[in-house]
């Protein structure tokens, strides 16, 4: 018998096999990676949405109360705002406003008397620090949209007016 000669089967995947599955896999985790990330943001425009017409029923109750509506520090100083919400000097997180919606900026339009309010929450997109990353879609920052609510609470686009839920 001669050594060496006998033919063994050997059974394992080709380079070419190995290279078509690793290219499947990476366009399967890219396609999933995309929708990922666009129901993250949709779902924090949603938050968003609900935090603001939650806000305005805040604003109808302090108008109640006090017969004008109120400013962040109106509401917050007369209890209609929990006090977990506010981190206005949080250096950490570079916030200057109130933290009562996660990655958005509030600003409050109140007007004279009972002429109305708008409440409008703006992403912030400019900042970032190590242990918290703003997040920004895969369209840029141009796919970030604000928001706003007034005395009807309906929450709408701030660019077209249209509401969000």
């Amino acid at each position: 018998m001669m050594r060496g000669l006998t033919y063994r089967s050997e059974r394992g995947y080709t380079l070419m096999e190995v290279l078509i599955v690793a290219t499947i896999v990476g366009i399967l985790v890219t396609v999933g990676t995309v929708q990922y990330l666009e129901v993250k943001r949709r779902a924090k425009e949603h938050y968003c949405a609900q935090r603001l017409a939650q806000l305005a029923v805040y604003e109808h109750m302090y108008f109640k109360d006090f017969g004008s509506y109120g400013d962040w520090n109106d509401l917050r100083n007369q209890g209609y705002i929990d006090m977990d919400y506010i981190h206005e000097d949080d250096e950490l997180l570079h916030y200057r406003r109130p933290y009562y919606i996660q990655e958005y900026e509030l600003d409050f339009n109140i007007a004279e008397g009972e002429a109305g309010f708008e409440i409008v929450a703006t992403p912030v997109v400019n900042q970032t620090h190590l242990w918290y990353p703003r997040w920004i879609p895969l369209g840029g920052i141009n796919d970030l949209r604000s928001m706003k609510v007034q005395e009807d609470a309906v929450v709408k686009w701030l660019d077209s007016g249209r509401p969000v839920l």
